[in-house]
């Protein structure tokens, strides 16, 4: 019965055209959950094109019932669906061609008799939901991006004649997300669970496989050890340290961020996404050991002879020369993957001794540290013997020797273990390359981009190209992925990642510039922000991430640390050298920046409501007042200079002051114009959220001050509206009066950094953390001002800062 029952459908799926007008999706009824969920999908979409849902079925291959009319769309090849394997055991089809259990897909239209079958196959769930959001891509014109789809409306969607095979480049596609907090669109810490399932339906719409959520570990100590109590939810964490990024107060209750994390994962895994678990020596940077273990553990080991790195005592590393440390760090690797981690762990992950330096000399630490990669590596493989292990590059860039790690590819088993370069994208070295990846050991190439106060647009695509082009001819590269430490900061990049990392055809900037604007803006706007963006990358492109090096100035973004190193304040021949190279490049880049704000506000009033196009014109217009602001105080420090050796003279000083002060005030009205950067709507969208597991999301009262301290620190200062007008902008008057003091008093002494600074900061600062947020929010007045009149002022203002020429 069984047998001919598939033979009738078999002989019933054909068409010349699909007609839309009747349409039922069959799903196998057993297999992964991605099966089901790609059924949904199709489903959904379908009905937001068409405006008509068709029917979902679960189809085992036993009863028929009462077969629908119209046409069929099959969902997932013929190892999980028995309609697809019948048409390959009957001859309707040869074989699907498929890499079984892997990423490839096939979207295939079978015409036979009066139906047509559709059918949308992966080598395995998650990429059968691949073929589901790219046949809509492709046939319907559908467009994926974090902040939304674009989804054209039409009666029918073609899909006679289709035959498509996919197969990705790189084996490993994906992000990671870190435990920064200040805004909601940049730090994932601020998600509640609709927006994590919104990031990771994003996520595979772009057929990314691997997600890595960094973001602390949430409860995972009080799950690992029973007489670990939780912190309060009504007051600061006890082992917070206020105004720094260490106050790691939960915004919602811990318990509650426990629960979070179990169905995100969840969800993830559903869809087939790979989450690499921690192990080794994971009580790094915000995974803080709670001093609540130490104090039920008296006398439990902790490595005493660490030179360098961080100080904190819940920050410290457990001693490895001891296995009581080795034994906990495994207990909090087995309790994640039994609370979170679903009991089967796919990948697993480790960052070593990053950022620490040990014992009494070069020697002693590089053996403590390839110490800890043994023994990660043993205890590893004493539970789980076949599993990949990631190693993290981070400590290899700037605390190890390149031939040091060359030795330690020695040691590990290629078959098993993978390095993650994230640094890949650095300026001054090609890691890869000089750790001796390149042809001889599995590695990923990782985009960093990003420290927490980079959030404008940037990154090298020359660069950046140049360097793919190396990964992608070396068959040992297995992957490309983004390791930033915020969040959406770049979307532009986001989709440079999304097309290169499945085939990496797209790697010249011009050529990603063009899809981006022909998928993302509606048709007429296509070819004119096609130009800006090409202009705009010229300005972009003057920041670049790197640790030391004359580039470090603008990396650094000291716009808005005016008070914290002394970059403008002290003005040695060494700086006055690196202000000089800096400047000629920002300004170099800056030559196209007025024309893009003309022709950005000329299109304004058209697509100012259009939500896409609008969220770029406010990131290229606050990218162009943030390179705009460092010129300015970099010209101005140079004026400052040539003022005191006799060279220059007060009027242009005051004149770069003047121009520093109108920038920052165009940051902030652009700030004013989206939530995207209030720290005060942040901070409420926390309450939106909704219980999970019989917790509530009760919002801690301390959040509003663990959010300033969270942003306003030194580190993690950038595009935050209330702290560009409470912050940035009263130290920058400071230090102009500072500036003008010392000129009036004619001392001609080099300028140095006045022994006061520290305290003339902490009261500026003092008065931001006396003030609620909600008397720092952007006004009515700023927020209703218009696009156009803002990018007018922005215009104005930059083409007066290029008009005199450079001394």
């Amino acid at each position: 019965m069984r047998i001919a029952i598939i033979a009738w459908i078999v002989a019933a799926c054909a068409a010349t055209s699909f007609s839309a007008e009747s349409v039922t999706v069959l799903v196998p009824d057993h297999g992964a959950a991605a099966y089901q969920i790609a059924g949904d999908a199709f489903a959904d979409l379908w009905q937001e094109v068409t405006g008509r849902r068709p029917e979902i079925r679960k189809f085992n291959g036993e009863t028929s019932g009462d077969l629908p009319g119209g046409d069929l769309v099959l969902i997932g090849s013929d190892a999980v669906h028995p309609l697809v394997h019948r048409m390959i055991l009957e001859g309707t089809l040869d074989s699907l061609s498929l890499l079984y259990g892997g990423d490839g897909y096939r979207i295939l239209s079978v015409p036979n008799g009066d139906r047509q079958c559709l059918i949308l196959a992966g080598g395995c769930g998650r990429s059968t939901l691949y073929a589901v959001y790219d046949f809509f891509r492709r046939q319907a014109g559908v467009e994926y991006f974090w902040d939304g789809d674009v989804v054209p409306k039409r009666s029918q969607i073609a899909v006679d004649d289709l035959d498509i095979s996919e197969e990705p480049h790189f084996q490993y596609r994906g992000l990671r997300y870190f435990a920064h907090r200040g805004l909601h669109r940049f730090q994932a810490e601020h998600w509640d669970l609709d927006d994590w399932k919104r990031e990771i339906d994003w996520a595979i719409k772009k057929r990314f496989n691997l997600i890595m959520l960094r973001t602390g570990i949430d409860d995972l100590f009080q799950r690992a050890f029973a007489d670990v109590p939780y912190p309060p939810t009504d007051g600061a964490d006890p082992d917070g340290v206020d105004r720094s990024y260490n106050d790691r107060t939960s915004f919602w209750p811990l318990r509650y961020r426990g629960e979070l994390r179990k169905e995100v994962l969840r969800y993830a895994r559903d869809r087939g996404l790979i989450h690499p678990e921690d192990t080794g020596t994971p009580t790094h940077w915000y995974s803080h050991t709670p001093s609540a273990f130490f104090e039920k553990r008296p006398g439990f080991p902790v490595t005493v002879d660490q030179k360098s790195g961080y100080s904190l005592a819940t920050a410290a590393i457990w001693d490895v020369e001891d296995q009581r440390a080795w034994d906990a760090y495994w207990q909090l690797t087995e309790a994640h993957i039994r609370e979170f981690g679903g009991g089967s762990p796919r990948m697993f992950h480790t960052i070593g001794l990053a950022e620490r330096l040990f014992g009494k000399d070069d020697r002693e630490n590089l053996q403590r540290k390839l110490y800890v990669y043994r023994k990660t590596q043993e205890m590893l493989r004493d539970h789980y013997p076949d599993a990949p292990l990631v190693i993290a590059g981070w400590d290899f860039i700037n605390w190890w020797k390149d031939e040091d790690v060359r030795r330690l590819l020695d040691e590990f088993d290629p078959a098993k273990t993978i390095i993650f370069d994230y640094t890949a994208d650095h300026v001054e070295k090609v890691t890869f390359r000089d750790w001796g990846l390149l042809g001889n050991f599995p590695w990923m190439f990782g985009i960093f981009h990003s420290f927490a106060r980079n959030s404008d647009i940037h990154e090298d695509y020359t660069l950046l190209a140049e360097r793919l082009r190396l990964a992608t001819d070396d068959e040992k590269c297995l992957g490309l992925a983004v390791w930033s430490e915020i969040s959406h900061s770049d979307t532009f990049l986001l989709e440079y990642l999304a097309e290169n990392s499945w085939q990496p055809t797209g790697l010249e900037a011009e050529a990603a510039v063009a899809r981006y604007c022909r998928t993302r803006y509606p048709e007429e706007a296509a070819a004119p922000m096609q130009e800006i963006w090409n202009d705009f990358l010229t300005t972009s492109q003057t920041l670049h991430w790197t640790i030391k090096g004359s580039r470090s100035l603008a990396f650094n973004e000291p716009q808005y640390r005016i008070w914290g190193p002394s970059y403008f304040f002290t003005l040695s021949p060494e700086r006055i050298a690196v202000l000089e190279e800096e400047t000629a490049r920002t300004r170099a880049g800056l030559a196209p920046a007025g024309e893009v704000l003309a022709r950005l506000g000329r299109l304004s009033p058209r697509w100012k409501d259009q939500p896409l196009w609008r969220r770029d014109a406010l990131d290229i217009a606050r990218t162009i007042a943030s390179r705009a602001l460092l010129l300015a105080l970099m010209n101005g420090a140079l004026e400052m200079e040539a003022w005191r050796t006799g060279s220059g003279d007060e009027s242009e000083v005051r004149r770069q002051a003047e121009l520093s002060k109108q920038w920052m005030n165009h940051l902030a009205s652009v700030l004013a114009l989206s939530d995207d950067f209030s720290m005060t709507a942040s901070l409420a969208r926390l309450k939106n959220a909704q219980p999970l597991g019989g917790v509530d999301p009760v919002v801690n009262p301390h959040s509003e001050q663990t959010l300033k301290s969270n942003a306003e620190n030194d580190y993690c200062r950038s595009h935050h509206y209330e702290l560009v007008r409470h912050i940035y902008t009263a130290e920058l008057a400071a230090y102009w009066d500072w500036v003008f003091g010392r000129i009036a008093s004619g001392a001609k002494t080099p300028w140095q950094r006045p022994p006061d600074a520290s305290q003339r900061a902490k009261a500026m600062k003092d008065r931001f953390y006396a003030t609620p947020l909600a008397e720092m929010a952007p006004t009515d007045k700023e927020k209703t001002k218009t696009l156009a009149e803002v990018l007018a002022g922005l215009e104005a203002t930059v083409r007066q800062s290029l008009a005199a020429e450079p001394r």
